[in-house]
């Protein structure tokens, strides 16, 4: 099985050697055949040769380069990822119409049902807290239900479903927080920089997400630039932002789970002006977590799939849709 390449040591050298990358760290040299090799995902200062450049490329390996928060500024891939002009028109037709709605409220209302899914796992084995966590499922179920009422005449539409949304997401963390570790509690989501371990981590996982959601949509041949909800973010690619929402559910159960199982510590954390920032040890032991999710396989329509599988999946059905459409109107 292919893996991702995650370079966190200061002063990586990566080149090439015949066919194979050849990693050099403090002196030491590793070997990897490309075709053990998914992605090569950098989130530190290291040297990478054009020819290495070259050799991920021909075997369709991205290169993804992360900020110090985990979030990608920069990639190559393969100049083949990319979509036909008429998908991107229609594309752009169906997200500034009416359809755009019916849409946002399944991609929101999945994240909704996750979260609330996720809450009810825990809840499972913590019966003496049963009581106040189904409080805010509750809460959260009838945020989840005015989005779904919500039709394209209503009157700034995105704006309310931004506002149940935010509103679903604050029962969901302070629920997160009242079962967290004592060391480790925090007061909501907050991001540059982190004001605490917990969303430092959080955030970091959620910038690797990013990238796979990010390329699962180019090779499904959408445009990342051409979304619905997150569109007032000029230069962002707006589509990440929205389709991510479906699959936040997966960083957060990684990160609590290594909370909540004691496996994170605070030597895992670096102190910086206004907050924390995730060392090399805590990208370390994030990534390994990270990777083991994504891998692992589960009954997904009748099939044993991946999550990475299923965004790459779901993203292609999203783009299949936009093609049934166009062939309906006889564009081919």
């Amino acid at each position: 099985m292919a893996m991702d390449l995650y370079v966190n040591s200061y002063g990586t050298y990566i080149h090439k050697i015949g066919e194979m990358f050849e990693l050099e760290i403090d002196g030491k040299k590793t070997k990897i055949s490309p075709k053990k090799v998914r992605s090569i995902i950098i989130s530190t200062h290291a040297r990478l040769t054009s020819d290495a450049i070259r050799l991920a490329v021909d075997n369709n390996i991205d290169v993804v380069m992360l900020n110090d928060y985990g979030e990608p500024y920069g990639r190559f891939w393969h100049s083949k990822f990319g979509s036909i002009a008429s998908i991107r028109r229609r594309q752009i037709e169906i997200f500034e119409g009416e359809e755009s709605i019916e849409l946002v409220k399944e991609w929101i209302g999945i994240k909704i049902e996750n979260s609330m899914g996720h809450l009810k796992q825990l809840e499972y084995k913590r019966h003496n807290k049963a009581e106040k966590i189904e409080i805010e499922i509750a809460k959260m179920s009838e945020f989840l239900e005015r989005i779904y009422l919500l039709d394209s005449d209503i009157e700034n539409w995105k704006g309310k479903i931004r506002a149940y949304e935010g509103n679903s997401s604050k029962c969901y963390y302070k629920t997160l927080s009242y079962l967290i570790p004592e060391p480790y509690k925090f007061h909501g989501r907050n991001r540059r920089p982190a004001q605490d371990e917990f969303n430092c981590m959080l955030n970091y996982a959620f910038g690797v997400l990013y990238s796979k959601v990010e390329k699962a949509l180019v090779i499904a041949g959408l445009d990342p630039f051409v979304g619905i909800l997150h569109t007032d973010n000029y230069n962002k690619k707006s589509l990440v932002f929205d389709i991510i929402e479906k699959y936040r559910f997966i960083a957060n159960g990684i990160v609590f789970a290594l909370f909540s199982t004691k496996k994170v510590k605070k030597s895992h954390f670096d102190k910086i002006y206004g907050g924390y920032s995730l060392n090399k040890e805590g990208k370390v032991l994030l990534l390994k977590a990270f990777s083991e999710k994504m891998d692992k396989k589960k009954r997904y329509n009748g099939r044993n799939l991946s999550n990475l599988q299923i965004i790459q999946h779901e993203s292609h059905s999203l783009a299949n849709s936009l093609i049934i459409d166009l062939e309906k109107e006889g564009v081919k």
